[in-house]
């Protein structure tokens, strides 16, 4: 695969455990328990997708509100609101009694994901997180058959997609849902214990048509985001 069909993630450390970048279109799934930095990923995904690569995307958000996503993006110094303005992020909410819509403080009309999409032309997609189709499919089969539609979709429209799903386990020995089966990539993020210290910690499970590096990393949440640290071990691997 040329680097031409490579999509940055913009995450230090990241690209060079997945070949140089996720796959263009490819959906994959980032999975961890509350608190890990889910939402940090994803976000710092797509700003930097717009801001340094100049692939616009969007930012679909269904527990929290475009205002927060804003004010997370702040706390690492990213100006999203500069980037909305100029067209190359979209925030789009999905509440659980209505339909997909824009915060009402930047817009007055509501905007659906595949407008928001249209009118930035977007090339990269976040939906934080899958627990949407929990709230709108409690059957497992119609959850299973949307979240494909859903996943079918979003590569028709040309784009690379990033999605965060809850983890009720903390540590890399989980149990796998129907939703990691169906993206084509997977990374896991769980915290891991040496004596009275934990560690975050980074992993690669999958990512379809990629040479991985599985091993278990280390990563920080620091001033400018998120960093994942691809040739060091965890305290957690090492020997006294």
């Amino acid at each position: 695969m040329t680097e031409d069909e490579r999509v940055k993630t913009g995450i230090p450390g990241v690209d060079e455990m997945i070949g140089g970048g996720l796959p263009r279109k490819n959906v994959t799934m980032i999975s961890g328990p509350p608190g890990m930095g889910k939402s940090n990923f994803a976000l710092q995904f797509i700003y930097q997708g717009a801001k340094v690569h100049n692939e616009p995307g969007v930012y679909l958000t269904v527990e929290d509100t475009p205002g927060n996503i804003r004010k997370y993006g702040a706390g690492f110094g990213w100006d999203l609101p500069k980037l909305e303005e100029e067209g190359k992020i979209a925030i789009v909410t999905q509440t659980i009694y209505g339909g997909l819509k824009k915060d009402r403080s930047k817009s007055d009309s509501n905007e659906t994901l595949n407008d928001a999409i249209e009118r930035i032309n977007a090339k990269r997609i976040v939906l934080d997180s899958v627990t949407l189709f929990k709230y709108l499919f409690p059957n497992d089969v119609s959850r299973r058959i949307n979240l494909l539609n859903f996943i079918d979709q979003v590569k028709e429209w040309g784009c690379t997609t990033l999605m965060t799903a809850e983890q009720h386990e903390s540590g890399s020995n989980v149990s796998y849902l129907d939703e990691h089966f169906l993206a084509d990539g997977l990374f896991q993020i769980f915290w891991s214990r040496h004596r009275d210290r934990h560690e975050r910690c980074f992993r690669v499970v999958k990512l379809r048509g990629t040479d991985i590096m599985p091993d278990i990393r280390p990563f920080k949440i620091g001033s400018q985001g998120v960093i994942v640290y691809p040739t060091q071990i965890p305290l957690s691997l090492t020997e006294d």
